[in-house]
Formats: C-alpha cells, structure tokens, sequence
C-alpha cells in the first residue's frame, strides 16, 4: 500500500520521511527518475500529481490532541481549566482544518510545447503562466549559530511551494542537484542568494519596447519587436 503512495508518480511521492542525508535520498529518487517529482506525459511535457504534506501532518496533529483530549477529561474533574480544555479543543480544529484544506489531489503540468505551467486543484484549472514564471531554487535557512542550511523546492507565481529536499547543510551537493533537475525540465534555476552568477536563466518574459526605442516598428511598418526583460 505505501508503495503505491509513495512510488513512482505516486500522490504521496513529496511527503518527506527522511531527516538525514536528505541530499542522498533526493541523489538516489533522481537515478530512478531524472525529472523527479514529475513524470513524462508526452515529449516536454511533464506532470505530478501531489497532495500537500500539511495533509499528514494535520492528521497527525488530530490525533495527538484527540489522544490528549481523552486522557484529560479522564482525569478528576477538580484538576480541569477551562483554559486548557479550550486549548485542547483548537488544537484538533487546527488538525481538522489542515486536514480539509489539503486533501484535494493537486495537478502541476510543465508544457513547453504551449510555452506555459497549469496549476489543478480538484480537477479544476487554478492557475496558468507563461514558464518564466516558474523555477526551481534553493532556500537557505540559519540555525542560531548563522550556519547555513538549503531546502531544494519548485516554485512559482500562484504556486505552491514544493520541498524536494529539506534542510542539508551541503551546499555543493544541493546545488548540483538542483541545476541538474532545472535542466531536465528546462526550467529557470536560481541560486540561494538573490544576486548571483549562479542563477541559470532560460526563460525570459518579453514585453513591447518604448515607443521612443530606435528598435520599436510602428503597428503600419509590422508587430513590435520585443524586448526581454532580465
């Protein structure tokens, strides 16, 4: 059963179990599947289907505060607040409402044949954008001590943020992985820092030129040229 969820182009293949040597385990998802987490539906095209980790977690944070609820109230009445009772009560509505707003199926598509990414939840088309708008980055993270730590995600405008690896402190090793799935789905790469020399850009958003522009063509002399924004 669990293999179905969490194999190959399973909905469950981005809920993350591993704490360590999160860097190896993303190595070996990629030697089984080069465009990890996504799946080829036809040439360039690729898809996932996912449900949200809050999925799990608010399922998990249910039950922790059901169990808590029912050892509580089998406690003598004279050691219960109305405090702590409430507290409890919230706790499961946090975990229910995690629940219900994570347990429709999601639905990501990359196509460059039609040059954009379509975004499904429940079957329903939430979102589309040209590919520019979309990216795969490292995210940095510092501990108390300033040392650095970097999650892998997919990301984009309308999205919502997928961790492929979370939390290692191996930058090289992240970062090649990264670079080496942005190429696999022909995506924008972008490094950790938001100026950088690292950042790999291969979509562009264009726009018309000024009018005062020597390169602008009035709509008689033809369409505008476009001029790509960096």
């Amino acid at each position: 059963m669990m293999q179905w969820f969490r194999g190959r182009g399973a909905p469950l293949v981005l809920w993350q179990c591993s704490f360590w040597n999160v860097e190896k385990t993303l190595s070996n998802k990629f030697q089984q599947n080069k465009h990890f987490p996504f799946q080829v539906q036809q040439p360039n095209v690729f898809v996932m289907e996912y449900y949200k980790e809050s999925l799990w977690k608010g399922l998990l944070v249910f039950l922790v505060f059901l169990a808590l609820t029912i050892a509580y109230f089998y406690t003598a009445s004279e050691q219960r607040t109305q405090d702590l009772s409430a507290g409890l009560f919230f706790g499961m509505l946090m975990g229910v409402w995690l629940i219900l707003s994570s347990m429709n199926k999601r639905r990501l598509i990359i196509n460059h044949v039609k040059g954009v990414y379509q975004f499904y939840i429940k079957g329903r088309l939430w979102h589309e954008s040209p590919l520019h708008q979309i990216y795969v980055r490292l995210m940095p993270q510092s501990d108390a001590h300033g040392k650095l730590f970097f999650s892998l995600i997919i990301n984009g405008y309308h999205l919502e943020m997928l961790t492929l690896a979370d939390l290692s402190n191996k930058y090289q090793e992240m970062d090649v992985m990264g670079r080496r799935l942005a190429r696999n789905l022909n995506l924008n790469y972008f490094d950790y820092k938001d100026i950088s020399t690292r950042h790999v850009i291969r979509h562009k958003p264009t726009a018309p030129l000024d009018p005062q522009d020597p390169r602008y063509r009035s709509p008689e002399e033809g369409q505008w040229e476009e001029n790509t924004i960096v």
